[in-house]
């Protein structure tokens, strides 16, 4: 992000906003246990034509779903004040 900023051309600072903000908001709804679940359901419906894959996806505990749920949280809310960062400077 510390190249980019010093480059010339159009400023990333709108899409890492947005992104960080998706980030923050699909990070919060995955750590919440009832998405979560939900989220695991819909991964392992569309394994229905790998079995092998489909066992694996269902042993997975649901703290991994809710784990990658918090370090998603954790990009955004790092990246919305570094665009913020970088609106302010341009």
């Amino acid at each position: 992000m510390v190249t980019i900023a010093g480059q010339d051309g159009p400023s990333p600072a709108p899409f890492l906003l947005i992104w960080g903000m998706l980030a923050l908001i699909g990070g919060g709804a995955l750590v919440i246990r009832r998405v979560s679940e939900r989220f695991r359901a819909f991964i392992v419906e569309g394994l229905a034509t790998k079995p092998t894959q489909q066992a694996r996806a269902q042993s997975l505990p649901l703290s991994f779903a809710r784990f990658i749920g918090g370090v998603f949280m954790v990009c955004g809310t790092v990246a919305i004040p570094v665009s913020i960062v970088m609106m302010v400077r341009s």
